[in-house]
């Protein structure tokens, strides 16, 4: 049986790219609606460290205001950072509830899967750390193995070192199959971000058009990440129905 399983193939690399754009396209709205209550939530702290830069001096005496500055800063980054990662991990939730539901609803849902999915990015980016120490070839071999981790954790309710073997479960037998849809993806999304920086070279540097067109290029970046989720999602829903 395993041999049997083991011989079918996965979507064809072109297929998975034009339906995940599809999908995408489809659902954009969405995808930007569920994300940016993340986004929204950031400025709380944006403020907050803005409003204590220019009015926190008259209250504190300078030998304090920098040091009570430089702390809020940190930790006013550390917020920042949590609602950016719950922001990502929204994305994986629309997807999972077949792009229904509520924007904040599904934001909201991220809160409770928040430290044990920064637990599963740590424990993976470590194992790939220590890999990596071993010969930088083995660190890029399993972080490819590990690569589905995520879709374990949110879509089959794994948690931890069980989705990370789960992941090493569905790759087997499939490395480079997966490879080579990755490495579509990468080039695809490359030659998207040259083209569209391609007028950045055109403008003086830091000026008000150059700034401008800067974070153009960061939104856009921002509003096609689904599409790389949407690539990878379906793979694991491939190697998910034929090692189930």
């Amino acid at each position: 049986m395993e041999d049997k399983k083991a011989k079918e193939k996965l979507t064809p690399a072109i297929d998975l790219l034009e339906s995940s754009i599809k999908a995408w396209w489809q659902n954009l709205a969405k995808f930007i609606l569920a994300s940016a209550w993340g986004f929204i939530y950031s400025l709380i702290p944006m403020a907050l460290i803005l409003l204590f830069y220019f009015l926190g001096y008259k209250v504190f005496s300078l030998a304090y205001f920098g040091a009570i500055f430089y702390l809020l800063l940190f930790l006013g980054f550390c917020v920042i950072f949590y609602f950016l990662i719950r922001s990502y991990m929204t994305l994986f939730l629309l997807i999972k509830r077949n792009y229904e539901g509520n924007p904040l609803a599904v934001f909201k849902e991220t809160r409770s899967l928040f430290w044990p999915y920064l637990g599963l990015v740590l424990l993976t980016a470590l194992l790939v750390l220590l890999w990596s120490c071993l010969l930088i070839i083995p660190g890029i071999i399993f972080s490819i193995f590990y690569s589905f981790a995520a879709y374990a954790f949110f879509f089959e309710d794994k948690r931890g070192g069980k989705a990370i073997k789960r992941s090493q479960e569905l790759v087997k037998g499939y490395f480079w199959p997966i490879i080579g849809r990755f490495l579509l993806l990468f080039i695809v999304l490359w030659t998207a971000e040259i083209l569209i920086t391609i007028p950045l070279s055109k403008l003086a540097v830091e000026s008000l058009a150059w700034n401008f067109y800067y974070y153009f290029v960061q939104v856009f970046n921002f509003i096609i990440t689904p599409i790389s989720i949407l690539f990878s999602y379906q793979i694991f829903k491939d190697l998910a129905r034929i090692k189930k």
